[in-house]
């Protein structure tokens, strides 16, 4: 379990948005990025390319491009840039 004061300085590392607990999962408050960051033995897993990018209009894996901080997804072309 990961304690309150520790959540509350953590935040999303693609667009530093906050950070809200589900289960083993913590979840981008920005509906935008919407990353998904697994817990795993009490410890926030927070790599980007290993997160869970689902796109907010369709659902699917969007696509992580490091180099233009770029979230693609591939199905409906959606882009959301990162701070």
């Amino acid at each position: 379990m990961i304690k309150k004061e520790v959540l509350d300085v953590l935040c999303c590392p693609f667009c530093r948005a906050n950070l809200k607990l589900d289960n083993n999962n913590l979840i981008c408050a920005n509906k935008d990025c919407g990353c998904i960051y697994q817990i795993a033995e009490d410890i926030p897993l927070m790599l980007i390319d290993d997160a869970k990018r689902p796109c907010p209009k369709c659902g699917q894996q969007r696509e992580y491009k490091p180099e233009q901080k770029l979230l693609n997804c591939p199905q409906c072309s959606l882009e959301y840039r990162g701070k």
